[in-house]
């Protein structure tokens, strides 16, 4: 004779067991997948929003690295080294909630990453950057930056930019996928379809996706019209389009330089996807370094 009360017993232990496992999972997920070392030498300060890290790399005048969605600062490691091997001081910015930067206020905004960036000019003792650089997510930040601080930019470049209007859904889907999915090859065809023009997904982009900073960082974009900063202040603007971003597609930035007339310059890097920098970091580094003056130039 069957115990049903056995088998209940039995059947609840199961679902609990299942029910920890997922739990264990998402705890897993929303920790992040930590990138790889950020090149240079970190420091850690106090911030608008409480702990605030940043990679210093190299001498000489200022070049802010703002990275993309829900990354690190450790996607720059090889514009950093190029910049600082030029005569520059890459300070590379790791966003709220990412490796050691505390998340700090939840009623966030896009001012209050740009406020960020003017914390490490001053701890730099730096009253203006040479450049700021954004990638991706960046971009807005540096945007909102120079229309909050013109004073403290001289050039802005921005990488694969989007803003004007959200991906496809199938993208979006495959971002979400990306920094909140299970592992496995799903999620690397995901991260591929997203961000990628080849279906290689580099390491370093199978990791390095933090999902709480993204949750942070979609609040702090939705409380900020794009009309307030999109024109990104008055600087001269390099714009870098992969010509394989599904992202943030090729006519968006192509639109976005036209309205800016003669400040903005805008190349397209062939083979690239929105991550870009991984792909083609050569070309990359190749067109900032011609884009900015010389160290020490006005």
């Amino acid at each position: 004779m069957v115990n049903t009360k056995l088998l209940l017993k039995r059947s609840a232990i199961f679902a609990l067991v299942i029910l920890m496992l997922l739990l264990a999972g998402l705890g897993v997920i929303l920790q992040g997948r930590p990138a790889e070392a950020a090149a240079g030498e970190r420091v850690v300060i106090t911030g608008p929003g409480g702990a605030l890290a940043y990679q210093r790399l190299g001498q000489g005048e200022a070049v802010v690295l703002l990275p993309s969605f829900a990354r690190s600062a450790a996607d720059f490691n090889h514009l950093a080294q190029a910049l600082a091997n030029a005569g520059y001081r890459s300070l590379a910015v790791q966003p709220r909630g990412i490796e050691g930067s505390a998340f700090g206020t939840l009623d966030v905004s896009l001012t209050d990453y740009a406020a960020d960036v003017a914390a490490v000019l001053d701890a730099e003792g730096v009253a203006t950057a040479h450049a700021v650089i954004g990638h991706a997510y960046g971009n807005r930040v540096a945007r909102v930056f120079a229309v909050k601080h013109p004073e403290r930019v001289r050039k802005l470049v921005l990488l694969a930019a989007g803003g004007g209007k959200p991906p496809p859904p199938e993208i979006n889907a495959a971002i979400r996928k990306a920094v909140f999915g299970f592992d496995g090859a799903a999620r690397e065809a995901a991260i591929a379809l997203a961000f990628f023009a080849g279906e290689t997904v580099p390491a370093a982009w199978v990791t390095g996706w933090y999902p709480l900073a993204a949750l942070h960082q979609t609040r702090a974009t939705t409380a900020q019209a794009y009309s307030s900063w999109s024109h990104g202040g008055s600087a001269p603007m390099l714009i870098l389009q992969p010509a394989d971003d599904t992202a943030a597609a090729p006519a968006d930035s192509e639109k976005l330089a036209a309205q800016l007339g003669a400040r903005a310059t805008r190349h397209v890097i062939a083979n690239a996807g929105h991550a870009l920098l991984p792909e083609q970091p050569e070309a990359v580094a190749s067109h900032i370094l011609r884009y900015l003056d010389p160290p020490g130039k006005q």
